[in-house]
């Protein structure tokens, strides 16, 4: 199987390893491990925005500090790739 560490029939001679360890694999670090560095980057940005800024968009206009305005922006383009990923997935099927 693809991802999956291979069981090695002979027994391992790390002494670290024991038969039951796991292993982290390619895959469990391009699923989690770079988009766990993306989110840590991204809110270390945010938390470094503190000034405040004015929005205007149609009739919307009101001042806010500018890490909660990239936090909620973040937010919302979160949930449209969640959206448009499932659309994706539910056509292939």
């Amino acid at each position: 199987m693809r991802g999956q560490p291979v069981n090695d029939p002979a027994p391992s001679q790390d002494p670290e390893r024991t038969p039951g360890s796991s292993q982290v694999t390619s895959e469990q670090v391009r699923r989690f491990g770079i988009p766990a560095v993306i989110a840590l980057a991204a809110l270390l940005f945010i938390l470094q925005n503190t000034d405040e800024v004015s929005f205007e968009f149609l009739w919307f206009d009101f001042t806010w500090p500018l890490w909660i305005m990239l936090l909620v922006f973040s937010g919302v383009g979160a949930i449209v790739y969640w959206g448009v990923e499932r659309r994706i997935r539910s056509r292939r099927k």
